[in-house]
């Protein structure tokens, strides 16, 4: 990943943080700090919170219910520097500040005995096939060591019996060849059966916004039409 490569090749201590626009940033979330490189647990984590923060995770479809690691589910955060609410939308409000002060970011991930949190997907993104939960993030980060692959997307079809079912979105390196069966097949020595994509699609570049940030919503509508 890049925070590793650039560390490795430049020995310049990396501070990584996380906050949203609704916490002021950083206002209201987590870092790592250089001094404690046990703090980013591999180059994975969000860090520790900072300031009077409060973190929890919480279970997506209740969160009045806490969850313990190596439980993810739904990144709450607490704090002065959280928002009050969303100007004049008191819906999107309610849904997301709860009464007790408690913002929900709508981020998947989970913290450990230390404090230490690492995010590993968007709620929205999440793929709930027969009651399984899939994150799209776990499963783009195994395809994507695929040798024929250089850029992967993982993203939910809607399937009659199932509600929907994983698909994949595949950029090939040039003069490589892929197919459906080849890259099942990859997945399954590396993944638990359920977590497979049902269908590949080959695609010339993958929709993002500023060359990095992944628009699956985007290859919903394309490929399979709104899961939800």
């Amino acid at each position: 990943m890049v925070w590793e490569a650039f560390d490795e090749r430049f020995h310049i201590p990396v501070a990584n943080s996380y906050g949203l626009s609704e916490t002021i940033v950083i206002g209201s979330g987590t870092t790592t700090f250089p001094e404690y490189p046990h703090l980013t647990k591999g180059y994975t984590s969000a860090g520790v919170a900072v300031g009077y923060t409060e973190i929890k995770i919480v279970d997506p479809a209740d969160p009045g219910r806490e969850m313990t690691f190596p439980e993810s589910g739904d990144v709450a955060l607490r704090g002065s520097a959280i928002a009050k609410g969303y100007w004049n939308m008191p819906e999107a409000t309610a849904a997301v500040f709860l009464p007790d002060g408690w913002f929900l970011t709508g981020d998947i991930g989970n913290l450990d005995e230390d404090g230490i949190l690492c995010i590993t997907d968007r709620k929205k993104d999440m793929i709930i096939m027969s009651g399984w939960k899939i994150y799209p993030t776990e499963v783009e980060n195994v395809i994507i060591l695929h040798p024929a692959v250089a850029d992967v997307a993982v993203f939910g079809i809607p399937d009659e019996v199932k509600g929907e079912v994983p698909a994949e979105a595949v950029v090939t390196w040039p003069g490589a060849v892929l197919t459906g069966s080849q890259l099942e097949g990859y997945c399954r020595d590396h993944l638990a059966g359920y977590k497979i994509p049902r269908k590949l699609f080959l695609v010339d570049s993958l929709p993002r916004v500023h060359g990095w940030k992944l628009l699956r919503k985007d290859l919903r509508e394309k490929f399979g039409g709104s899961c939800r």
